[in-house]
């Protein structure tokens, strides 16, 4: 990854665990989506890997409600790991964190195979050829009936429907700082400037050429493909939020895979 980029996740990793869930569109009914519609709540011991997991929002979501749960925190940035250990530190017995980025071998730090692998907001940074490869090795690792759930921003199928989802993002961003207290304000403005130049790698530079750690966005129509094509069943989108997409699939048991043409 280019160093720019590597200095923005450093700085950007406070702001964005205190802003997300005000900022990004429906940030917390996408996890809690996710949490109800796989029943998390319920599973007893489920094992669970978050992948580009930053700092913690969901694991911590997980394990406050699942009290067996075991969970990987797959993160590249010392920064995000920081803060993640902090707020996970009363699960520190079930939560192991592995620095890692996605495209390196983080999975030879696991000792368990995982029930389920969700990603949010961290798989776009990668380039077509790697986000296959990380769908097949997730497939490879996961437990059978295991399921794989990227939550990302993805291009739907029109370039100007895709267009006016980047525009609705910013708005959003302007919108909402009416929300914000004013204990906070500092943190908004400190986001908003990282977000200044998102909307100018996507917005102004729409048609522009990007590379590896910028907002390599694809539509989720595709991303779909490439699940069925590794082998994974019940591939879906279960949700869509304008720039925001819940797309995932199953691992076949055994049985389904020999019996598959």
């Amino acid at each position: 990854m280019k160093q720019d980029n590597v200095n923005r996740f450093v700085t950007m990793a406070r702001d964005y665990d205190e802003m997300a869930p005000y900022l990004v569109p429906q940030y917390n009914l996408l996890q809690e989506s996710t949490i109800e519609y796989f029943n998390l709540e319920q599973l007893a011991q489920p094992v669970i890997v978050d992948l580009g997991a930053g700092s913690g929002i969901f694991l911590e979501r997980i394990l406050s409600r699942n009290k067996s749960a075991l969970c990987y925190w797959v993160d590249s940035s010392p920064a995000f790991l920081d803060i993640a250990q902090q707020k996970l530190a009363r699960y520190k017995n079930r939560v192991t964190f592995i620095l890692s980025a996605m495209e390196a071998a983080w999975e030879q730090q696991m000792t368990h195979e995982p029930d389920f692998m969700f990603s949010m907001s961290a798989i776009h940074h990668l380039e077509n050829e790697e986000k296959k490869e990380l769908y097949q090795r997730c497939f490879e690792l996961l437990a059978e009936k295991g399921w794989l759930v990227n939550i990302d921003e993805m291009k739907t199928i029109y370039d100007d429907a895709y267009y006016n989802s980047l525009l609705y993002w910013a708005r959003h961003v302007d919108q909402s700082q009416s929300l914000i207290l004013q204990d906070k304000r500092d943190l908004y403005f400190k986001w908003v400037d990282h977000f200044d130049r998102w909307k100018a790698r996507n917005i102004a530079n729409f048609n522009q050429p990007k590379t590896k750690g910028d907002d390599l966005h694809e539509v989720f129509t595709l991303q779909m493909q490439w699940l069925q094509e590794i082998g994974f069943v019940n591939v879906d989108i279960f949700l869509k939020y304008h720039l925001w997409c819940m797309v995932g699939g199953q691992k076949p048991a055994a049985f389904q895979k020999e019996n598959t043409p």
